[in-house]
């Protein structure tokens, strides 16, 4: 899992569809907040142009993933999820900011991901579907 460490404090975080539909109400629409998050100007016609790169909405915006993604990771490790931005932005010092928008982004990776589970031998069975399954294959 993807995490920040800020005040000698590992921040993890946490990406699922419920974060995606916080930044949007929080931030915009998922490629105008990143583009923000990453001090991207998202009005711009150029992919390259960084002008916001340190501004106040760049750093509104990453606040905002770190809060919301971080909050998210306490929440499932059952911890109490106490980050505010105002915590966050007077923790990340100007140095660790690229760092911070790589983690982000690779927590946002990490919950774009589908992978189907390995079977458990020990949970329920469809017994229907399961002697279905072993005709099929007698019959092949």
């Amino acid at each position: 899992m993807a995490s920040i460490t800020l005040r000698g404090r590992e921040i993890p975080l946490f990406y699922s569809t419920l974060e995606m539909k916080m930044i949007q109400e929080q931030i915009g629409p998922i490629s105008r907040a990143v583009d923000l998050m990453m001090g991207r100007n998202p009005d711009s016609d150029d992919p390259n142009d960084s002008s916001k790169f340190g501004g106040a909405e760049h750093l509104d915006a990453l606040g905002k993933f770190i809060v919301m993604m971080g909050n998210a990771a306490l929440e499932e490790e059952g911890r109490e999820p106490d980050l505010t931005e105002k915590w966050v932005l007077r923790s990340l010092k100007p140095k660790e900011i690229i760092v911070a928008i790589q983690q982000v982004l690779g927590a946002m990776s990490e919950g774009m991901q589908s992978e189907i589970p390995d079977k458990e031998d020990d949970g329920p069975v469809d017994v229907t579907l399961e002697e279905m399954n072993k005709k099929k294959v007698k019959d092949d």
